[in-house]
């Protein structure tokens, strides 16, 4: 969970925080023009040139991150640049104001400090996702002119230092509440969706043996059968009953009957490939549905079963006993419907014929 509320924070500042990039530079240029006549011009250029500089590196990593679009956990490989670029800029804004500010003038030395209180301010708003970033941006960009103002020794100058203090523990605080009502925003939405994603798999798996239930064998079914339709090719359907059912459940209990059932889901989600269907589709009744190229496969397949059932007893408090089970087997290319009816079919000849034992039937609309 934990992993996931990370990818999706640092998603969300890739999406968030791109046109703070443009906002940095367009910050740049109206400070310079500001300082332009009370600054050495050659500094004010070279800084920002540098910023500029900073910039595109920042714009090529979004480029890059944009069109390689990760997903999952390929995402946290992005972080560490995205922090690295991100450092960088906060560095040559934090640095860079102490070279650009001018000395002789506390009315300018006001406006490069709001300036920087504005660059920090954004920070908080734009990297609250990720509390660690802003806090490191803030402090990167506050920092050194907070040391500069101190080092002055003037009233004015500590009286600065002190508000930029003041605003950087305000930060940390508002930082903490930001991140942690994101994260559990992030988590409430993860623990909902995922809440969801095992309400529908309940929805469609039969408690008992841990196979697909009656809804989801038709569904995914119905998608199997629509391709091999549309192909013009067979598919096949194994229906199985365990025979006597009721004789075990009247003997040795219901609870007994529900141990037989399991120890059939097991045979089943061992011997059966992931790529097919299998389904407990009503009370000892079991479905299959195979991408298979022929009725002979099918058959071979519900024989190897129908001896794995036979010879595999079910103990249970010390009590044990065998069990035997019915096939039916069908191969189509007509719709699904009539492809259960004719395993099914399949299956009544099999309980006429003395049950343990597999018919293949022919599919009746054929």
């Amino acid at each position: 969970m934990d992993q996931l509320v990370q990818v999706e924070r640092l998603q969300l500042l890739y999406h968030q925080s791109f046109p703070a990039i443009f906002l940095s530079l367009f910050t740049g240029l109206l400070l310079t023009a500001i300082l332009w006549p009370v600054q050495q011009n050659e500094t004010l250029i070279s800084w920002m040139v540098i910023l500029t500089a900073s910039a595109l590196v920042r714009l090529t990593l979004f480029i890059l991150y944009w069109k390689k679009s990760p997903e999952g956990e390929d995402v946290l490989a992005w972080e560490t640049p995205y922090f690295l670029t991100l450092s960088l800029s906060s560095i040559i804004w934090g640095l860079g104001a102490i070279f650009i500010i001018p000395v002789n003038s506390e009315l300018y030395q006001t406006v490069t400090y709001f300036f920087l209180m504005g660059m920090a301010g954004g920070a908080l708003s734009v990297y609250s996702a990720h509390r660690a970033m802003t806090l490191v941006t803030i402090a990167t960009v506050l920092l050194p002119i907070t040391l500069w103002f101190l080092s002055q020794g003037k009233l004015y100058s500590v009286g600065m230092a002190v508000a930029t203090i003041l605003f950087f523990l305000s930060a940390v605080r508002a930082g903490k509440v930001l991140s942690s009502a994101m994260q559990q925003s992030f988590k409430l939405t993860h623990e909902l969706k995922n809440a969801k994603e095992r309400a529908e798999k309940l929805a469609r798996i039969d408690v008992l043996t841990g196979l697909n239930n009656r809804r989801a064998f038709y569904e995914k079914g119905q998608v199997l059968a629509d391709l091999f339709q549309r192909n013009g090719t067979e598919l096949s359907m194994i229906v199985m009953d365990i025979d006597n059912f009721k004789e075990i459940n009247d003997t040795f209990g219901h609870t007994i009957g529900d141990e037989t059932l399991k120890k059939i889901g097991q045979i089943l989600q061992r011997e059966i490939r992931k790529s097919d269907v299998c389904a407990r589709i009503g009370g000892e009744e079991f479905g299959i549905l195979l991408q298979v190229s022929s009725t002979l496969d099918a058959t071979k397949l519900a024989e190897k079963l129908r001896e794995l059932i036979a010879d595999t007893p079910i103990t249970f408090n010390h009590k044990s006993f065998n069990i035997t089970a019915s096939f039916g087997v069908a191969s189509c290319t007509t719709s699904l419907e009539n492809l259960f009816k004719t395993a099914d079919h399949a299956l009544y000849q099999a309980k006429d014929a003395g049950r343990n034992c597999v018919i293949s039937g022919t599919c009746l609309d054929d």
